[in-house]
């Protein structure tokens, strides 16, 4: 971590130090002497050279030394540049007798009034291996973060090994975190206890980059299990066939004798195993109720699910954060007085979506859902790619058999009992060694991020629980590798549980990104501005707090010439 901005300039101001020519610009030194170890990416460096070969070293005091500090903060920013490795470079090649208080002023401040340029133009690195660094500062850069290195590919099922086959780079990342999201969907017969409670597998994941990135990968993922899902919807069509039979029958058995003879047949359920993102928070309970609880959202643009969670007839978002945990819902039904009655809700959540999306689903730092969901961040320059049948097959050939796979797969595995809620039929065993792991790996997480602050303690509480569940599907992707059937008591191959850890720590780099990226309350109270008043005074508090308004339309997911305008009548 970096030291204390005073001991940094202390140690940069070199007073015993002799002093060059202020005429001569100062060499680009080693800085990591104030700053610890800078990242080792090289962001800042990388920054600094095409700076500098653009506009030249910086110059002399007095020859436009502050113009050239602004401007090269402004290119790192926009590259995604972490603040403390780019104020610590500007520090140290500024030439003698400058003020160091002054250059720091100058990059803060352009960090923070451009908060919402940072990594728009990022910098795209040769990534090789996986990368442990990642910036902590408000919108964080992409390019920074660190994705699933290639042992982790090589260690997984064979199944999911096939599926992330046809991808590289990001694409593949984004492949294996759909068919997690995916798969932890269906196999609901599939828990165990986690933290003295008994917990399903789901597992809610959001994909964020750019559009024409590649995110859109995420769909194979979907094609995986849509067999599934047509067949239980032919199942109800078929089922409800038979009942407007039945009730048509029992209106002729009763017609013109006053009484029925027996009490009309009761309407089958819908079910189904994707369930719409655009919806209302009724008909989402009326879906979840007809599921026995359970479901997968599934949205490839994440505004089609924040655009009904921010309607007045949606605002589910509390049984999202509820279903995470398996969480009693109750409400009734305004129209026909119908109590619904969720047990143990068990969602599952796959979307995609570009940082702009982001504060609209996620207001706030602080908002509940943010530390239940697996994060996976990157933004890359658009690549033309061969459309031509020389690229090879069609991907269809490659995955029709692999959901043909995964339908065998669900029909074999049991499903829990609706009577007896929260026994599971399958239970996922780790051993006292593999435990040890977890709970040290959740210390470790813990620890870095209580330093960030905020609400990143809870995601990095969650991320525990999200590693165990991540566990529980490889280990039952394992079983069917083995030639056996999920029943009774399956164990966690060590091997598996690296897997999960690694998918962890990559995870917690991700959400920690995100959660700098997000407003906190005391930058912005979007959640609580139910009303064109109560945004009104929110963006007047924010106001006299020294925010621009830029920061204060992106918080507040308003216009920027709506905000002028309640600023100068309050004025």
């Amino acid at each position: 971590m970096y030291t204390h901005l005073g001991t940094a300039l202390d140690a940069l101001d070199g007073a015993d130090e002799p002093q060059p020519n202020p005429a001569d610009p100062a060499p680009k030194p080693n800085y990591a002497h104030a700053y610890g170890q800078p990242d080792p990416n090289g962001a800042a460096d990388w920054c600094y050279d095409q700076h500098t070969a653009r506009h030249g070293p910086p110059p002399a005091l007095g020859g436009g030394h502050n113009h050239w500090v602004a401007a090269f903060a402004k290119f790192c920013n926009e590259s995604g540049a972490p603040l403390n490795d780019v104020l610590a470079l500007a520090l140290s090649t500024a030439p003698a007798g400058h003020d160091a208080r002054k250059i720091e002023a100058t990059v803060r401040g352009i960090y923070s009034r451009d908060a919402a340029d940072f990594g728009s133009k990022p910098y795209t690195l040769p990534r090789t291996a996986t990368a442990t660094a990642y910036p902590a500062d408000k919108g964080a850069s992409t390019a920074l973060l660190p994705t699933f290195g290639a042992d982790v590919y090589e260690a997984l099922p064979d199944y999911l090994r096939r599926c992330c086959q046809p991808f590289d780079g990001h694409e593949k990342a984004v492949m294996l975190l759909g068919c997690l999201a995916v798969l932890s969907g269906c196999f609901p017969g599939v828990g165990g206890t986690y933290n003295r409670k008994a917990h399903g597998l789901n597992l809610y994941v959001f994909v964020l980059a750019p559009a024409a990135s590649g995110k859109g990968t995420l769909a194979w993922a979907q094609y995986l299990a849509r067999l599934w899902h047509k067949r239980l919807i032919a199942e109800s069509a078929a089922a409800l066939a038979d009942y407007e039979a039945e009730q048509n029958a029992h209106k002729a058995a009763g017609k013109g004798k006053g009484n029925h003879p027996a009490p009309p047949p009761a309407a089958p359920p819908r079910r189904m195993l994707f369930l719409p993102g655009n919806t209302t928070a009724a008909a989402m309970l009326g879906h979840l109720s007809e599921n026995d609880g359970r479901g997968i959202i599934f949205e490839t643009e994440a505004d089609t699910l924040s655009g009904a969670l921010g309607a007045d007839f949606g605002n589910f978002s509390d049984v999202l954060r509820k279903a995470f945990h398996h969480e009693p819902v109750s409400a009734l039904r305004k129209t026909d007085r119908q109590h619904l009655d969720l047990e143990r809700p068990a969602l599952s959540i796959a979307l995609t979506g570009t940082p702009g999306q982001l504060p609209r689903l996620l207001p706030t730092a602080e908002d509940g859902l943010v530390s239940r969901i697996l994060f996976y961040s990157f933004a890359q320059a658009p690549v033309w790619q061969d459309v031509s049948p020389a690229a090879g097959p069609p991907l269809d050939a490659h995955f029709a058999p692999l959901a043909d796979e995964l339908t065998r797969m669900i029909e074999a595995t049991p499903d829990p009992d609706p009577t007896t809620p929260g026994a599971y039929p399958v239970l996922l065993h780790l051993t006292p060694a593999d435990w040890g792991r977890l709970n040290e790996a959740g210390k470790a997480g813990l620890s870095e991020a209580a330093a960030a602050g905020g609400a990143a303690p809870s995601t990095a509480y969650r991320l525990g629980l999200i590693a165990w569940r991540i566990t529980g599907l490889l280990t039952v992707l394992r079983c069917f590798e083995n030639g056996e059937l999920p029943a009774g008591h399956l164990a966690a191959d060590p091997a598996d549980v690296t897997t999960a850890l690694s998918i962890m720590g990559v995870a917690r780099a991700h959400a920690l990104n995100v959660l700098a990226s997000l407003p906190r309350p005391a930058q912005a109270r979007a959640g609580t501005f139910a009303d064109k008043a109560d945004r009104e005074a929110g963006a007047k508090e924010m106001h006299s707090q020294g925010h621009s308004l830029r920061e204060i339309a992106h918080a507040l997911n308003i216009g920027k010439s709506t905000v002028e305008r309640w600023l100068k009548t309050a004025a």
